[in-house]
């Protein structure tokens, strides 16, 4: 880190030269007034939700909010670009780099310096080829978390999360080698992790394959698919007694878009940053409306498998399987534009880069498991005179969730003060509302209900890179648990008020 704050701040002295090398990129300021819940003060809920203050971050947004982007929306953060492309020595050959380090404000007031998919890149276009067309090779020396598999950002996979939080310190680079022609692109990479063995004592190098293509059909009409290999490791606890584990994952994903009128786009966060007169890159451009219809469907899956820990069987291995499908639908009429999401996560997927819950972990024998979905409608209307843009959006999820076995049915026993099956609510990786036993008049065990949600926006330009924006939101949750002391003194889950009424008030500016 020490190594990494110097060659930024290198960089930054390096900013006054006259050569086009480096630049601040892709910069956003998000000042916030917000208040997730004005029904609940400090103390009275879990998470805990205190009165409104300036600042805001994922506990102010929704389900449906920031779907292809890995940011809440609240960050304040830049990107450091240290970029350069010059024609090689050799006919056909084009050699670029970048030096790009995210620059992160937390909310403590703290700077955190990270790579951000830094990279060097041979770019060789054969005489006759299209200027978008050719072979090229990227290695990223520290990170290839932006060589990412799998298409919407909420769904995507194989970055370097996928070799699980004991890879991360270490970093994971990687390489990518892509052939690109008019109507179809083929590549294939690989990316490697330093993680602990805690078999030997000593790290060891896990690999991950990947490799995908995509194919313009129609003019219209992209089909893609992708699919990948990772090695994981081995499985801690077992190494602790003397067993070897091996967890390895393996998947495939593809996707189809049908877009008139509109390009095929792809999350800001796959992207790799570039500072280049020639080719400049525009991260905030104001929307464009140029009247009429235009519109883009895209229908998305995954199928992922990987070996975990068999809770029943010691020493033994198996796959779990995991899925996901997301379809997005946008259109555009006018100064009218409207958006559908929809989403399926199977419990699985959610914590595959975990991996499994509990860590490393296949569900017991007779665990009940049930998958997220959700389906989110909006619309908005922008009037240009003002340039103010008011919308609205509407939701409705059914969180996932796991039932444990019954005790008296052969599944494991219940910690002490906690009798019976529970049902526990996953709302993302790890964040879990553990149900009460029972609910309801004749007692029936909890289950995980559905989640209401409709938010009211504006967006009001005040010139290309600075906008107020404002948020009105009521959110509708049953599972929604705190823990409290029963008659004995014992914590237990008990529910907490369902209703939410929150609010954001943002000025943000983005360069």
């Amino acid at each position: 880190m020490r190594t990494l704050r110097t060659l930024a701040l290198t960089g930054l002295m390096t900013l006054s030269a006259p050569a086009w090398a480096g630049d601040f990129v892709d910069t956003r300021l998000s000042f916030a007034f917000a208040d997730d819940n004005v029904f609940a003060n400090s103390g009275e809920t879990t998470p805990n939700s205190p009165t409104a203050r300036f600042g805001g971050g994922l506990q102010n947004t929704q389900f449906y909010d920031n779907f292809n982007t890995r940011f809440s929306g609240f960050e304040t953060l830049s990107n450091i670009v240290l970029y350069k492309r010059m024609p090689a020595f050799f006919e056909g050959l084009t050699t670029e780099a970048a030096f790009t380090v995210l620059v992160l404000e937390n909310p403590s007031g703290d700077i955190s310096l990270r790579d951000n998919s830094s990279y060097i890149r041979l770019q060789y276009r054969p005489q006759g080829w299209g200027e978008n067309e050719g072979l090229s090779l990227t290695g990223f020396p520290v990170s290839a978390d932006r060589f990412r598999l799998g298409y919407a950002y909420r769904i995507s996979w194989g970055g370097s999360g996928v070799f699980t939080t004991r890879a991360a310190q270490a970093g994971v680079p990687g390489a990518k080698l892509q052939l690109t022609r008019d109507r179809w692109y083929a590549y294939a990479g690989a990316k490697t992790a330093l993680v602990f063995n805690d078999l030997i004592k000593e790290q060891e190098s896990l690999y991950g394959f990947m490799a995908g293509a995509g194919w313009d059909v129609l003019e219209t009409l992209r089909l893609e698919a992708g699919g990948g290999y990772f090695q994981k490791g081995i499985v801690p606890g077992l190494a602790a007694q003397s067993v070897r584990a091996p967890v390895n994952s393996a998947g495939v994903s593809a996707q189809g878009v049908y877009h008139v009128g509109v390009p095929v786009g792809t999350s800001i966060d796959f992207r790799l940053y570039k500072n280049d007169p020639d080719v400049y890159q525009r991260f905030f451009a104001p929307e464009q409306y140029p009247g009429g219809l235009s519109y883009s469907v895209s229908l998305e899956g995954s199928y992922l498998v990987q070996t975990l820990s068999d809770p029943d069987v010691f020493g033994r291995t198996v796959p779990q399987g995991a899925t996901a499908l997301a379809l997005q639908a946008r259109a555009k009429w006018n100064y009218w534009r409207f958006h559908l999401l929809g989403l399926y996560r199977s419990l699985s997927f959610i914590q595959f880069e975990v991996p499994g819950l509990p860590p490393f972990s296949e569900f017991p024998k007779g665990t009940e498991v049930s998958p997220e979905m959700f389906l989110a409608a909006g619309a908005d209307y922008n009037i240009p005179a003002w340039h103010l843009t008011p919308g609205f959006i509407i939701g409705v999820q059914q969180p996932s969730s796991f039932r444990s076995p019954d005790p008296l049915l052969g599944g494991n026993i219940p910690p002490q003060g906690f009798t019976g099956t529970r049902t526990v609510v996953v709302r993302d990786v790890s964040t879990l509302s553990i149900l009460p036993t029972t609910c309801g008049p004749t007692n029936s065990i909890c289950l995980a209900e559905p989640i209401l949600s409709a938010k009211g926006t504006f967006r009001w330009d005040l010139s290309e890179t600075v906008a107020t924006v404002g948020e009105l939101y009521y959110t509708y949750d049953p599972n929604r648990t705190t823990f409290r002391d029963d008659a004995v003194g014992i914590a237990q889950p008990s529910f907490q008020m369902p209703h939410a009424l929150g609010f954001n008030l943002l000025l943000q500016a983005r360069f």
